[in-house]
């Protein structure tokens, strides 16, 4: 048996997007795609299967997408540059672009509309542990819930992280990812009480801590990269992000030198770049102080940066 394919790019009127509307739409996402509109259709969908949830990431020309009622979850629906409409049951749907709204896939027929060209993404919690941690979360069924408030805005970010790395993760990381998204879900539907502190000290904080890890990465090549700043970027004290490090079994100036020298042998053993003098690579991988450089990189792989781009071009 052949796997269906995941995306569509053609004509909504002939026999290959049936066949594909057939055998993954209805057969295995178990909702029918309904093109919106006039024209080609253009569908990429990415699913990412977690321990306790499911998300899929896809992007493309607008379209419905109506329940057939075999699924009993409760779905986080999402669309950072589109407005989605629809209905839930008796309930409409209005939800601005950016915002976040629940679904009931279990309600046949029920249907949001990605109005216009862009992403649409979904992430499938388990009805009964949801309502266990959030009693009201059916009561938030196709109403909206602001993407600005900083815990939603925690999710979002956290949900696109847990998507990009899932296929990399061990077992026991993708467990606690899993884990995580969930714990800050039940945040932004709104738990409270115990459940809700047990949320917040386990996903809250791992996911402020992975958001802090990307900003440090996306400046690690940067003189200017300081532990102050990134405070004053997530509103925290320097302490508490030392802190978040300290738990995690590293030191905040251990990862981001660990990550510079990582980022600097990747460039080494990079064949294109490798006319780019040593000073060169140093720079873009965050090093300032070339002699602070070769005496890190050294400790660290056994081998000067020569040795590493040497071993790289006898290995081609």
């Amino acid at each position: 048996m052949t796997q269906p394919q995941l995306s569509f790019d053609g004509d909504p009127n002939g026999a290959a997007y049936e066949q594909w509307r057939e055998q993954f739409c209805r057969q295995v996402a178990n909702v029918d795609f309904v093109p919106v509109g006039e024209g080609r259709v253009h569908r990429t969908i990415a699913p990412a299967i977690l321990p306790r949830l499911r998300l899929s990431a896809s992007f493309g020309t607008p379209m419905s997408f109506v329940s057939l009622g075999t699924n009993d979850e409760l779905i986080v629906t999402m669309s950072p540059n589109s407005a989605l409409s629809g209905a839930m049951g008796k309930r409409p749907l209005e939800i601005a672009a950016g915002d976040v709204t629940i679904g009931d896939p279990s309600i046949k027929g029920a249907r949001i509309t990605q109005i216009t060209h862009g992403n649409f993404q979904t992430a499938l919690l388990p009805r009964k542990a949801l309502l266990r941690a959030c009693p009201n979360a059916e009561d938030l069924i196709a109403r909206a819930i602001p993407g600005a408030n900083p815990i939603t805005s925690m999710f979002l970010r956290y949900y696109d992280l847990a998507h990009a790395h899932a296929d990399k993760l061990a077992p026991a990381e993708l467990d606690a990812v899993s884990q995580h998204l969930f714990d800050l879900a039940v945040l932004m539907i709104g738990a409270r009480g115990d459940v809700a502190e047990e949320a917040r000290l386990r996903g809250l904080a791992a996911a402020r801590f992975e958001a802090i890890k990307a900003d440090i990465l996306a400046q690690l090549d940067s003189a200017a990269l300081s532990l102050s700043d990134i405070a004053a970027t997530h509103r925290i004290r320097a302490r508490t992000i030392q802190l978040l490090f300290e738990k995690a079994g590293i030191t905040y100036s251990g990862f981001v030198l660990e990550q510079r020298l990582l980022r600097a042998e990747r460039l080494l053993r990079n064949p294109g770049l490798r006319s780019r003098k040593i000073i060169e690579i140093a720079h873009l991988a965050g090093f300032h102080d070339v002699s602070y450089f070769h005496r890190a990189f050294r400790r660290r792989f056994e081998a000067t940066p020569d040795d590493v781009r040497k071993l790289a071009s006898e290995a081609e």
